[in-house]
């Protein structure tokens, strides 16, 4: 079922008795999660008539006789279960075995005073079981993948209008660039400049320059770009932005480590056919970070990337055992970078 629809539903008081939640954003999860509290519990007697539960700890049929017992002094009583792990095919470290089949009667008759939400943060169910193929019938299963390209640059004009303020999409793309497909840290960054520019403000490209942050991670991320592309001079002036602010010279490299390994995946198994979010799935990373690697891997052959991995396994060695200056290293890795760079025929 699609978000919106159901969030919709919600509001306009229509509960339905089982949601199956799923997927890596858990940012959107959250907020769905909250808006079904303020919206189904009266906040006077919350304490009575919700409960949170971890699956993997709290057995199923405990968790069902909660659901099943009426609501005390209001109307609806909601229950959330996290940590759904017998939806999926994979299975945890648990404290408590359950038969999730238990759920199946539940299902056929759900009491109408209570709203349970099952949680799980994989990509998909197994539908191979017979649990998963009833919940599809009878449940609402909303899927929570990662945002990415439109959807995010949307979600991010939407997070600025709640606060107020508005950004023009061209810009959208600029702020993700900068802070990257991170949906927790993209609503504080926006709730920051619309403070910054006021009720009714608009978010300029001026404001994202002086007040958006930007994490280390990022900060590797985009002067590895700035090599990428030709520009040596501006990755070393970020990188010695980096070293003023206090920043490690052993993290920065193991940080460019992590991005060239990134790379060196994006550039083996994407003319495979894999899609960016198979990639993000299968690498663990956001699909806005498969997307901005992929842009970075086509500058570099895989034997060029393989060659530069060497030499940060060597960096980092010689680092850590005092045998070269940090900011050297660090210096005479990026020139290796832009070297390799340059000798690669390029699409």
């Amino acid at each position: 079922m699609p978000l919106l629809s159901a969030i919709r539903e919600i509001k306009q008081k229509q509960f339905a008795p089982i949601y199956v939640l799923h997927g890596p954003e858990s940012f959107l999860a959250e907020e769905f999660i909250s808006l079904a509290k303020r919206e189904m519990i009266d906040p006077a007697y919350a304490d009575l008539n919700m409960s949170l539960y971890d699956c993997t700890e709290t057995s199923l049929p405990y968790i069902l006789q909660d659901a099943e017992t009426l609501p005390f002094l209001g109307e609806h009583r909601l229950v959330i279960a996290k940590q759904a792990y017998f939806l999926t095919g994979s299975k945890p470290q648990i404290k408590q075995e359950s038969d999730p089949n238990v759920l199946i009667p539940y299902l056929e008759q759900p009491p109408s005073y209570t709203t349970l939400i099952l949680c799980t943060d994989a990509d998909k169910l197994d539908e191979r079981k017979k649990l998963v193929k009833s919940l599809q019938q009878k449940a609402r299963v909303i899927p929570f993948p990662y945002l990415r390209d439109a959807d995010l640059y949307a979600w991010i004009e939407r997070q600025a209008k709640k606060y107020e303020a508005s950004i023009e999409r061209t810009l959208t793309a600029k702020l993700a660039e900068r802070v990257g497909g991170d949906l927790r840290l993209l609503d504080k960054e926006l709730e920051k400049m619309s403070l910054y520019v006021g009720k009714g403000g608009a978010i300029t490209e001026e404001v994202i320059e002086k007040l958006a942050s930007r994490t280390l991670e990022q900060d590797v991320f985009a002067l590895i770009e700035q090599i990428a592309t030709g520009r040596l001079d501006r990755g070393l002036r970020m990188l010695y932005d980096c070293l003023k602010t206090g920043d490690e010279p052993i993290r920065l490299l193991a940080l460019m480590a992590r991005q060239f390994r990134l790379l060196l995946h994006v550039r083996q198994w994407a003319p495979k056919g894999y899609t960016q979010q198979q990639l993000a799935g299968m690498l663990k990373v956001h699909p806005y970070a498969v997307k901005k690697a992929g842009e970075q891997a086509r500058f570099f052959s895989e034997e060029a990337l393989r060659r530069l991995l060497a030499v940060l396994a060597e960096e980092d060695f010689r680092m850590k055992s005092g045998q070269v200056d940090k900011q050297l290293a660090l210096e005479l890795f990026m020139t290796r970078v832009y070297e390799e760079r340059m000798k690669t025929k390029r699409p």
